[in-house]
């Protein structure tokens, strides 16, 4: 006897008793509830919700279209052989812990569009009522504009930046991002990343440019932190703006300000150059979202608006 009740003669298999007495063909039951492609009968696959013999190997299906509606045909044996062979085996059940976790995932990622403050719960913030304005209020609704930050030292323009950055990146905009700052301030950026976001860079000197094989150094980490004054140098200035950024933040961003010369014109120093780069239209390809930039401060700049450098 075979494990679903039916009985084996000579390697065939007869059918079975189901519930109600009726006999039920092994044939029948591989088919029910299967998705199957029936060519010369449904121009799309449709799925098997009965199968009654009608006569001799040949089958009335009764099934349904992806919209629900159902239909009917009839088919023979061998045609119905040949669908379920097509389609494979029917797929092991899969294990509910792992449904569990695929679920979880799926909420997840999906979350920002039902918590207006997503990066604020994901992170080790307590956001206050102006810094949530500023970024929840004014910048998200508005990612192609450019901002400033000018609040007062202490008011926490690092987290407003943080929680830009966070948003962003937990909404799929944000893959490369690139921060600038004075250079002593370099590891005080990246452990706050890191403890209040969990937002992992590195820090790029002269050591790892100096002894770079192949790739670039700023293509070749997606989140880096590096110090503006080395990075505004002529022999490392071409190959920062050759790589591409989603998101672009510099600190103390005030000092990058141009002066005016003696004829009256504004004379641009390396600082003012390099992000009037970063931030050029130009630059704004497929990837591109906008370049963020901040000051003592936080000066965001949009990507899709022509900027206008102070």
């Amino acid at each position: 006897m075979a494990a679903n009740g039916s009985h084996r003669v000579r390697g065939a298999e007869v059918p079975r008793l189901a519930e109600g007495g009726t006999l039920v063909s092994d044939l029948e039951d591989r088919a029910r509830n299967r998705l199957l492609k029936l060519a010369g009968h449904f121009a799309h696959p449709v799925r098997v919700d009965a199968v009654e013999e009608i006569g001799p190997s040949v089958y009335l299906l009764k099934v349904r279209d992806s919209s629900g509606r159902p239909d009917e045909t009839q088919i023979t044996g061998d045609e119905l052989e040949r669908a379920l062979a097509e389609q494979g085996a029917v797929p092991a059940l899969t294990d509910a812990r792992d449904l569990f976790r695929w679920v979880e995932g799926q909420r997840i990622k999906l979350s920002f569009a039902h918590d207006p403050l997503f990066a604020v719960s994901l992170s080790g913030v307590r956001g206050l009522p102006h810094q949530i304005e500023a970024v929840y209020r004014h910048m998200l609704p508005q990612p192609r504009l450019w901002f400033v930050l000018a609040d007062d030292p202490g008011a926490g323009k690092t987290i407003m930046a943080g929680l830009l950055l966070k948003e962003l990146k937990l909404r799929g905009v944000v893959d490369r991002c690139l921060i600038l700052v004075p250079a002593p301030l370099t590891p005080q950026w990246q452990d706050e990343m890191s403890e209040k976001f969990d937002e992992q860079f590195e820090i790029v000197s002269s050591d790892q440019v100096r002894h770079q094989l192949g790739r670039s150094a700023w293509d070749r980490y997606p989140m880096i932190i590096s110090s503006i004054d080395f990075a505004k140098r002529d022999d490392i200035r071409d190959d920062l703006l050759r790589a591409e950024w989603d998101l672009v933040i510099i600190d103390e961003a005030h000092k990058c300000a141009a002066y005016t010369g003696s004829d009256d014109g504004a004379v641009k120093t390396k600082r003012y150059a390099l992000a009037e780069n970063l931030s050029s239209p130009s630059r704004c390809g497929s990837r591109a979202f906008g370049w963020r930039v901040p000051w003592t401060a936080v000066r965001v700049v949009g990507g899709w608006r022509s900027p206008t450098c102070a």
